[in-house]
């Protein structure tokens, strides 16, 4: 699946009929996404078209599919178009180092997107440990001033480094905090809801005193939760926590009357315009740190209004300013 987004600048806009446009080349990026039917991915591409629409660059996007040659395949491809910045969210990031070689001995500066891959020229995104421990200094507090005994269900995604890093810092988290607590089972749900909902479902017919879910998406929490329902467990006793936000179907669990409690938000919409802004530094020459850190926090029902123009029902249109503020 190929999109191309051609956007002219306001200059080449006012060339007269006739005469050669004599500004310099716009700029041309390339980004292969690893899986474009997550909302996750639907939202930072299109945050990323639109900053690059309002920057005047020519941004192709591609779509892997979760298939690593197919996104080795279009990588190449963007290459022999010519592109200056080459941006990849990996499918499998130990399998792109060779496309990396490609693009660097072409000249061509290589984003990457969720996990860093060795000798590109910067990883764009959060730091998942990071954010791991802030989700669980959240729950340990959450815990103690509620009164939860945690007997905790993790929904993982082993798989993906970024995902292990995740659930590593919420447990780091749950450890220095001193709270009493219990990790009774570790599920690969692979980050979708119907996976989610199938292996939540096994743990809680052998564990049916969980009380809390910890998933390493939304769709693994809101899974996780739709299990807990459906065993006809008492929902007022669970406590469900997640990790992205990537959109509505996080919006849609913390507002409604359910037990998700509370989220590491990693702000999408952002994280496309970032990967925009970074690819314009590099090929303007400027050095980029290895790590360009995009901004989390935890979302509550609370807080969620800071970072949101909260409406009847999602999608909530997400304050750019508010999250900017966070950056480093």
């Amino acid at each position: 699946m190929w999109k191309r987004i051609v956007l002219l600048s306001a200059v080449a806009a006012l060339v007269a009929c006739g005469q050669p446009e004599s500004g310099p080349q716009k700029l041309k990026i390339g980004y292969v996404i690893n899986f474009m039917s997550h909302e996750w991915y639907q939202n930072i591409s299109k945050s990323a078209i639109a900053r690059a629409a309002e920057l005047g660059v020519e941004l192709i996007v591609a779509d892997a599919n979760l298939d690593v040659a197919a996104q080795i395949s279009k990588a190449e491809n963007l290459l022999a178009q010519g592109v200056a910045v080459l941006i990849l969210s990996p499918v499998d990031a130990k399998a792109l180092g060779p496309v990396v070689k490609q693009a660097k001995a072409a000249g061509v500066k290589v984003i990457t997107e969720a996990n860093p891959v060795p000798e590109a020229d910067s990883y764009v995104g959060i730091d998942n440990y990071a954010g791991g421990v802030k989700a669980g200094e959240w729950f340990a507090a959450y815990a103690k001033e509620q009164g939860i005994d945690p007997k905790i269900l993790v929904i993982g995604l082993p798989n993906f480094d970024d995902c292990r890093q995740r659930v590593d810092g919420f447990k780091a988290a749950l450890d220095a905090a001193g709270i009493a607590h219990e990790i009774v089972q570790e599920v690969d749900g692979q980050g979708l809801k119907e996976k989610a909902f199938k292996v939540a479902q096994d743990a809680l017919t052998a564990n049916p005193h969980i009380n809390v879910i910890y998933g390493i998406n939304d769709d693994s929490t809101t899974g996780g939760m739709a299990a807990y329902k459906a065993a006809g467990l008492d929902e007022g006793a669970l406590t469900a926590i997640g990790f992205g936000f990537e959109g509505t179907v996080g919006q849609t669990a913390l507002t409604g009357d359910t037990p998700y409690a509370g989220s590491l938000a990693m702000f999408p919409n952002f994280v496309g315009g970032a990967l925009i802004d970074a690819a314009i530094k590099l090929a303007n020459g400027e050095t980029l740190p290895d790590h360009y850190e995009t901004p989390t926090i935890v979302v509550t029902r609370e807080n969620l209004g800071q970072f949101y123009e909260v409406g009847p029902e999602p999608p909530f249109a997400m304050k750019m300013d508010a999250v900017r503020a966070m950056m480093r």
